[in-house]
């Protein structure tokens, strides 16, 4: 893979990250460009309108796109922050851009065949972003199911370990309770012991009134 082509997956996984994750700010950041939507908008709608900007060559949209980016991803602990490139959001709209200042001074033809070279990656990266947020949602999905289920196996453990204690605390009480038991009938086995072992008193026989 080409260094050209890592950093554009690099941009496209950093832009769709921010959409899915934080589609607040960036509908924020595109109404500061006079994009607004009627009611709420999709993600898709959102990835739409960022690309479109990018294609622009809108360059402090790109930029404070960036800076939303670094924003997020210093502030968090996320797992895949950490995983892509940071300041990778300028590939997309420099590619677009470079392929304008490219045909600048050229005929009307190479500029309408340039812009529709721009038109045609703008659709590709859309429905980049729109694949990789598919396989994100998935992956988002699979990490909860299981986050889920070691929380349930965790639970197991502690009502395991729970009735295993007091499974124990009962056994140690019934064993106390036999302990006493055993003490008290050894206490009257002792005290039978003793009054059977005292000596009998001696036979003494009738005395005889003289006749």
């Amino acid at each position: 893979m080409s260094n050209k082509q890592s950093q554009y997956n690099q941009a496209i996984d950093n832009l769709t990250y921010l959409v899915l994750n934080y589609p607040k700010p960036v509908q924020e950041l595109l109404a500061e460009s006079n994009v607004f939507f009627q009611g709420k908008p999709s993600k898709e709608q959102l990835i739409n309108e960022v690309v479109e900007l990018l294609k622009d060559g809108d360059s402090a949209f790109a930029k404070a796109l960036e800076s939303l980016i670094q924003k997020f991803s210093s502030q968090e602990n996320d797992q895949f922050w950490g995983a892509i490139a940071k300041g990778a959001v300028g590939i997309l709209g420099g590619l677009f851009k470079k392929k304008k200042r490219r045909s600048s001074s050229s005929n009307a033809g190479a500029v309408q065949a340039a812009q529709a070279r721009a038109a045609a990656q703008a659709a590709a990266a859309k429905r980049d972003m729109e694949m990789r947020m598919q396989r994100m949602r998935e992956e988002q999905e699979r990490r909860r199911r299981e986050a889920e289920e070691r929380r349930r196996r965790e639970e197991e453990r502690r009502r395991e370990e729970a009735k295993q204690k007091a499974e124990a605390a009962k056994k140690k009480t019934n064993m106390m309770l036999m302990i006493g038991g055993g003490v008290v009938v050894l206490g009257i086995g002792a005290v039978v012991l003793m009054k059977s072992g005292r000596p009998a008193m001696p036979y003494a026989p009738p005395m005889q009134i003289p006749k």
